[in-house]
């Protein structure tokens, strides 16, 4: 089909004289055709009279509806009332124009938010890159700024509640979207105060109902509390990436109230979330005593409830006070494994000083067995422990003891990294007559297989994500759930024979 452009034209200038009467702005049929015709005159001229900029300004007009396919909210900020918000994905559907592409190519957005009839911010985007195909725009918008009204923060905190508690919450977006229109021979063009109002539907965190426990790293006990640190995953069943800061919940059994857990700097992304929880049971409170006898036997669900001091945001935290979630520990954590080993590609290596210090050098892989948060090594053998690898399996003297842990292995891990260090460490035992012959089928075992299995006693102290605690671990092979560990050996091994009495 050709196009006259002098009866484009005239169509656009017809259409630009018909709008210049008043606009109802909550019709969009009416405003239509004129929307058409202001859009095939701009891109046949490069026109856009002032007619045409209040043909875009109705609510309903080129923009019939948004879809929010994923946005993120950061209550961190110092000031709780401005939150900031950014977006990968938004989708608006636009008014159809046959045979035409609108070539938008960044937006600028002028966004108001409202629930249940309060407009509760607003938030303004910079310019973004945005692509048109048929009649859907498809943009996104950097880190900006949510103003929440003065006068709307109660209505803020409600839904704050409502997408916390519901597993799908209608929400108005109104305002204005700036474009910039690449037009080829006429250059490119900003548009002004194209209109909108919808109301999209945001998916909720409906009480976080699919929260699992995952792992318990570790209890330190006193007469008044317990602490205990635990992995958790918290499933987000929404769109929305959430920066909360510190979440507390008030935590309970069926026979009453134990505790309050603690997640620090808690960010929900859409989907799985493993978080550490720090757990203080209260031992004063007989439910917590109930609880810990009962986790010998069954089963217990633990009750996650917002309360009035589960975030220091004031804006935040009235809409907390109403979640509601819960978890259950299995029987005496039965089940529950780590994510990897916490340690791989054991070796040994016989120094020339061996001979008078007794110290042989152990390398090894080191990685977090804790579900991607970093670990770092405080003590391999703590004041008042006795840490140390045993031989096993098949080698001669199995069960014997063959090193101690001397507090001389330090290492710091990311989640993901695994790090390789070296230390020394002191043969255990003595080196007499008495004890020669089993060395000496030691190192022919050693010599026939290039190995030699082991197994460890050991408790370590260790940091967790750096959140500033010492955390007692069990990675012998009990703890682990590990068989037998392959410490690799060289030819070097038989100088180890050296340290007996000529």
């Amino acid at each position: 089909m050709k196009f006259s452009l002098k009866a484009v034209a005239l169509g656009a200038l017809l259409a630009s004289a018909a709008v210049a009467a008043p606009v109802d702005l909550e019709q969009r049929d009416d405003a239509s055709d004129r929307i058409i015709a202001c859009f095939i005159g701009l891109i046949f001229t490069g026109s856009w009279p002032g007619s045409c900029k209040a043909a875009v300004a109705v609510n309903l007009g080129l923009i019939r509806s948004i879809a929010v396919n994923q946005m993120s909210m950061d209550f961190t900020p110092a000031n709780p009332w401005a939150p900031t918000t950014s977006s990968n994905s938004i989708v608006a559907t636009m008014l159809s124009i046959p045979g035409i592409t609108l070539p938008i190519d960044s937006i600028a957005q002028h966004i108001i938010i409202a629930d249940n009839g309060v407009q509760l911010g607003n938030i303004d985007t910079p310019w973004s890159a945005a692509s048109v195909k048929g009649g859907a725009l498809t943009t996104s918008f950097p880190t900006s700024t949510l103003n929440v009204f003065s006068t709307s923060r109660t209505a803020f905190s409600n839904f704050v509640s409502s997408l916390s508690t519901k597993a799908s919450h209608p929400v108005t977006l109104q305002g204005s979207v700036d474009a910039k229109l690449n037009l080829g021979i006429f250059g490119r063009l900003p548009i002004y105060g194209i209109g909108f109002k919808t109301t999209t539907t945001f998916a909720g965190l409906n009480n976080l109902p699919n929260t699992k426990y995952v792992y318990m790293i570790d209890t330190v006990l006193t007469p008044e509390v317990i602490y205990l640190t635990s992995i958790i995953n918290i499933n987000n069943p929404s769109k929305l990436t959430l920066s909360l800061g510190d979440v507390r919940f008030s935590t309970s059994t069926d026979k009453g109230n134990v505790g309050i857990s603690t997640v620090r700097n808690l960010k929900l992304v859409p989907g799985d979330n493993y978080v550490l929880s720090y757990t203080d049971l209260d031992m004063s409170k007989p439910a917590s005593t109930a609880f810990l006898n009962d986790l010998y036997s069954t089963d217990v669900t633990l009750l996650l409830d917002g309360y009035s001091n589960s975030s220091s945001n004031v804006a935040l935290n009235a809409g907390l006070a109403a979640v509601k979630s819960s978890l259950k520990i299995p029987v005496a954590f039965s089940g529950l494994t780590m994510s990897q080993p916490p340690y791989k590609n054991w070796s040994l290596k016989v120094l020339p000083s061996t001979k008078t210090d007794r110290l042989v050098e152990i390398t090894a892989t080191f990685q977090s067995p804790y579900y991607g948060f970093g670990i770092n090594m405080i003590y391999d053998n703590e004041d008042g422990q006795e840490n140390y690898a045993s031989l096993s399996g098949s080698t001669p003297g199995t069960g014997q003891r063959f090193f101690d842990f001397k507090n001389t292995l330090k290492f710091s891990t990311t989640g993901s990294a695994p790090v390789t260090t070296t230390f020394k460490v002191p043969l255990a035992g003595s080196f007499d007559a008495q004890t020669k012959a089993r060395w000496v089928d030691l190192v022919n075992y050693a010599k026939t297989n290039g190995k030699l299995p082991i197994t460890f006693n050991w408790y370590a102290t260790i940091g967790v994500n750096n959140d500033g605690k010492s955390h007692p671990v069990d990675w012998g092979n009990t703890g682990t759930g590990l068989g037998d560990i392959d410490l690799a050996v060289g030819p070097d091994f038989a100088s180890v024979l050296d340290l007996f009495p000529a």
